[in-house]
C-alpha cells in the first residue's frame, strides 16, 4: 500500500503543478467561467420572466385604460333610399380639419408595476363641400359623427355643432354594414340640395396609452399637439413641421397633412378613403424600462465574469501566489448575484439607484473576501479600484444607445492593451 501511495503522490503533485502553470490557470479560469454559464442563464430566465409578468399587469391596465388612439376624424353619412340589398350609406370626408389635442400623461400603477397613460381632450373644426345632387341620397336622415374603432375609449363626448346649430351624440353604432369601426354619430337632421358647405365643430375626451395615431381623412388635415409627456418618439410618414417643434416641460407640435387624391365632393359608399394615407404617430411609452436595462446588463455578465477573473490571475502573478479553484468559483457567484439584486431592487426603486447599491454591496464582499484570501490590504484595494472602474465602465456602456459599440470596443481595446502590457514578460 505504501509503494502504491508513493507511486500516486507524484501524479498529483504533477497534476496540480500543471494548474498552477500559466496555461493550466488559463484552462482553469476557462472551465469555472463555462460551470457559472449555468446560473447565468437562471438569472437570465427570471429576467425574462419578471418582464413578461410586468407586461402582463401592463396590458392589463391597457384594457382598462384604454390602448392606442387612431385618430380618423370626422365623416358625414347619408344612407341611400330604399335598397334591396339592405341599408346603405354615402360617406363624405372633409376638404379641410384642424384638430387641437391636449394630452395629459400620468402614470397608472398596479403593485410595484406601473404604465404611462394619456387623456386627449380634443377639439376639432371641419369643412365639408359635398355634392348633394345625388337623387338616392336621404338628405332628412344626414348625420355627423366621429369614426373609431371598436377599442377607443371616448370618456367624454360634447355636441356637435352643424353651421352654428349643436347636436346631442345620438349613439355609438358601427359606421357600416361590415364593422371595422364604430361612429359617434348626431341624431339624423336634414340637409337642403342646395347646400354646398357645411362647417362642423365638436370637441371630446379620449382615454389611452402608447400611441396617438393621427391618419384623417380630409383633404387637407392640421393637427396641433400639446403634452407634458417629456419623452415623445415621432414616427409614421409624415414628422412635426421643424419650425413648430418645441421641448420645454412637455412639447408642442404641429402637422399638415395633405391627402391629395381625396375627393371630397363625391361620396363613396365605405368609410374607407381611397389610396394610401399619410399618418403621424406619437409615442407615449417609456423609451426605456429597468428590465431593458437589465437585459443590456446581463449581456456582459460573462464579459465582467472574465475580466475580473484576469484582475485575480494577474494578481497572482504579481504576487507569486496560487488562489485555489474554489475561490475563483465564489467570486464568479458573487458577480452572477449582483444580476439577481440589480433586477429586485430595480423594480422597486429604478435602475441607477439600485446599479449603485448593487454596485456597492458586491465591490464590498469580493473586497473582503480578497483580503480575506490574499492577506493584503494592497492587493484588496486593487481588487476594489479594477472592479470599481469595470462596474462604473458598463453602467455608462449599458446607458448608451447610439453611441455603445464604439465605446464599448474603444473600452475593450484598453483593457486588451492593459493586460498584453502585464503578461508580455510572461514565461512558458
Amino acid at each position: 500500500m505504501e509503494n502504491q501511495s508513493e507511486t500516486n503522490k507524484p501524479e498529483t503533485n504533477g497534476f496540480m503543478k500543471f494548474l498552477n502553470a500559466p496555461f493550466g490557470r488559463f484552462l482553469l479560469i476557462g472551465t469555472i467561467t463555462i460551470l457559472l454559464l449555468a446560473p447565468l442563464a437562471r438569472v437570465i430566465f427570471l429576467i425574462e420572466e419578471r418582464k413578461d409578468r410586468a407586461e402582463a399587469i401592463k396590458e392589463e391596465i391597457r384594457s382598462e385604460w384604454g390602448s392606442d388612439f387612431l385618430y380618423q376624424g370626422l365623416v358625414l353619412r347619408i344612407p341611400l333610399k330604399s335598397h334591396k340589398a339592405g341599408k346603405r350609406y354615402h360617406f363624405f370626408f372633409p376638404e379641410s380639419e384642424r384638430t387641437t389635442l391636449n394630452v395629459n400623461a400620468s402614470s397608472k400603477k398596479r403593485g410595484i408595476y406601473h404604465v404611462p397613460v394619456f387623456q386627449s381632450t380634443n377639439y376639432t373644426a371641419a369643412e365639408f363641400i359635398p355634392n348633394l345632387n345625388d337623387p338616392t341620397l336621404d338628405l332628412s336622415k344626414a348625420q355627423i359623427g366621429l369614426l373609431a374603432l371598436s377599442e377607443t375609449r371616448i370618456s367624454n363626448m360634447g355636441k356637435i355643432e352643424v353651421n352654428g346649430k349643436g347636436f346631442e351624440i345620438e349613439q355609438e353604432s358601427v359606421a357600416e354594414a361590415s364593422p371595422d369601426k364604430l361612429f359617434y354619430a348626431t341624431a339624423p337632421f336634414t340637409i337642403d340640395k342646395s347646400t354646398t358647405q357645411i362647417a362642423v365643430n365638436t370637441g371630446y375626451t379620449i382615454n389611452g396609452s402608447g400611441k396617438i395615431i393621427l391618419k384623417g381623412f380630409a383633404k387637407k388635415s392640421t393637427y396641433h399637439m400639446n403634452s407634458n409627456w417629456e419623452n415623445p418618439s415621432f414616427s409614421g410618414t409624415s414628422l412635426p413641421n421643424p419650425d413648430s417643434f418645441d421641448l420645454k416641460k412637455g412639447f408642442k407640435s404641429s402637422w399638415s397633412i395633405m391627402n391629395i387624391a381625396q375627393n371630397t365632393k363625391i361620396g363613396i359608399d365605405h368609410s374607407k378613403p381611397y389610396g394610401k394615407l399619410s399618418e403621424a404617430s406619437v409615442d407615449f411609452l417609456e423609451a426605456i424600462d429597468q428590465y431593458q436595462l437589465n437585459e443590456r446588463t446581463v449581456k456582459y455578465a460573462i464579459l465582467v465574469i472574465l475580466l475580473t477573473f484576469t484582475v485575480f490571475y494577474l494578481i497572482e502573478l504579481i504576487g507569486k501566489m496560487s488562489i485555489h479553484p474554489i475561490h475563483y468559483l465564489m467570486v464568479g457567484l458573487s458577480l452572477i448575484l449582483f444580476y439577481v439584486i440589480l433586477l429586485s431592487f430595480s423594480e422597486q426603486f429604478g435602475f441607477a439607484r439600485s446599479y449603485l447599491a448593487a454596485g456597492i454591496g458586491i465591490l464590498s464582499l469580493l473586497s473582503w473576501y480578497a483580503y480575506s484570501v490574499l492577506r493584503s490590504l494592497k492587493f484588496a484595494l486593487t481588487i476594489l479600484t479594477a472592479i470599481s472602474i469595470l462596474y462604473g465602465f458598463l453602467y455608462v456602456l449599458v446607458n448608451l444607445e447610439t453611441y455603445a459599440l464604439i465605446v464599448g470596443s474603444m473600452g475593450l481595446f484598453v483593457v486588451l492593451a492593459a493586460i498584453m502590457s502585464f503578461t508580455r514578460r510572461l514565461k512558458v
